[in-house]
């Protein structure tokens, strides 16, 4: 019965919070996040390797790779990535949220991994947001800080073609569109 709670406060919670606005099945991040920790550690622990959709803002300021993603990134390169086949950016909740209060995409080295970079880096270069779309799935993890234990999270998406820069439907671009089209 524990689970179930859990997984229907996981459900129940983004129509609950105040700045928990669904665009096109996608959750805001800001549903289950706070500063890059969970919002309710107990709730993302038992929804942990379920896949979700989120939309939030890549953290400038975190974004991880290989020598190929750092030739692609230049200044805004952050480090290594996680492995020798996956690269990494960070999801920030808000806009407003500083450098840091996000938590940890991981992505595979796939074709679409350069275009994305230059589009990150595009608008980190212009002072712009950028909106992303994700599907992945949510893993959690005991994060121990001076006020007490936060619950920290990240996602790991299957390919570059679970992240989308605009929203889906009529009108708006896929994936392969976005990036391939002349």
């Amino acid at each position: 019965m524990r689970i179930s709670l859990g997984l229907l406060m996981f459900v129940l919670m983004p129509s609950l919070s105040g700045c928990s606005e669904r665009i096109d099945g996608y959750m805001a991040a800001a549903s289950i996040s706070a500063n890059g920790f969970a919002l309710d550690g107990e709730a993302m622990r038992q929804a942990e390797g379920q896949t979700i959709r989120l939309w939030g803002f890549v953290d400038h300021a975190n974004l991880y790779g290989n020598a190929g993603a750092r030739l692609v990134l230049g200044d805004w390169w952050s480090g290594e990535g996680p492995d020798a086949t996956a690269w990494r950016f960070n999801l920030k909740a808000h806009t407003e949220d500083k450098n840091g209060q996000s938590f940890p995409v991981y992505v595979p080295n796939d074709p679409r991994r350069d275009a994305l970079l230059k589009k990150f880096m595009a608008d980190a270069w212009a002072g712009r947001p950028t909106r992303v779309f994700v599907k992945g799935r949510l893993f959690t993890f005991a994060a121990p800080t001076q006020a007490g234990l936060l619950t920290g999270l990240y996602l790991k998406v299957d390919s570059s073609q679970d992240i989308r820069l605009k929203r889906s439907g009529p009108g708006f671009a896929t994936p392969a569109r976005m990036f391939y089209a002349n």
